[in-house]
């Protein structure tokens, strides 16, 4: 029993070595303080806009803000309510923006490439020109979003709604759409559909 414990005691007092790399053996410390859904509002749109400290802003509350030329660079944006915020040419690259609400949000000439909207509300959405290139948006809800001249080219939108957008000059070319819903989107003969996998699983030429 005394050996026992006192190897227990040598364990807890001086690092354990693995392949010459020493580990201290602690107590793991959380940072569920500081989590965006706990913060206010006005501490979600400090920490939205303040270039100095790491941008977690999952479940943060930032609707109906102006952060027109915000800088969110891989930021995780997971669950944020985003409605009718304003992201004129915000830089969103590599965002991870999935199951958030952006019903209504303003995303004209915004870069989003590589960016994750994975099951992301869009009704509405303003995306006119925005980049869009390689984005994550299986299950996304486009519903009468707006994606004139938007670059969604490899972009992945399986199983997305597209009921009612409005696709003029789209570059969908390389992107997947299958399983998406498509009724009623308006001007898709004239967005750029090369190599682009449609709903029923065929690729356009």
């Amino acid at each position: 029993m005394f050996a026992f414990l006192f190897s227990l005691i040598l364990a807890l007092a001086f690092p354990v070595q693995v392949d010459g790399q020493a580990f201290n053996i602690k107590k793991r410390v959380t940072t569920s303080d500081t989590s965006a859904a706990k913060l206010t509002r006005e501490q979600c749109l400090e920490r939205a806009r303040s270039a100095r400290i790491s941008k977690d802003l999952q479940g943060a509350k930032l609707n109906d803000a102006d952060l027109s030329n915000v800088i969110l660079l891989s930021a995780d944006m997971r669950e944020a309510n985003l409605k009718k915020t304003i992201l004129t040419k915000a830089k969103l690259c590599r965002a991870n923006l999935s199951i958030a609400d952006m019903e209504g949000v303003m995303l004209n000439e915004a870069d989003l490439s590589g960016a994750q909207l994975v099951n992301t509300k869009l009704k509405n959405a303003n995306l006119v020109r925005a980049k869009l290139c390689d984005a994550m948006l299986m299950g996304a809800d486009l519903t009468g979003a707006i994606l004139t001249e938007a670059d969604l080219s490899h972009a992945n939108l399986t199983g997305a709604t597209l009921t009612g957008a409005i696709l003029m000059g789209t570059d969908l070319s390389g992107a997947n759409l299958q399983g998406a819903m498509l009724s009623k989107t308006n001007q898709l003969d004239k967005a750029i559909l090369s190599q682009t996998i449609l709903p029923d699983g065929t690729m356009h030429p």
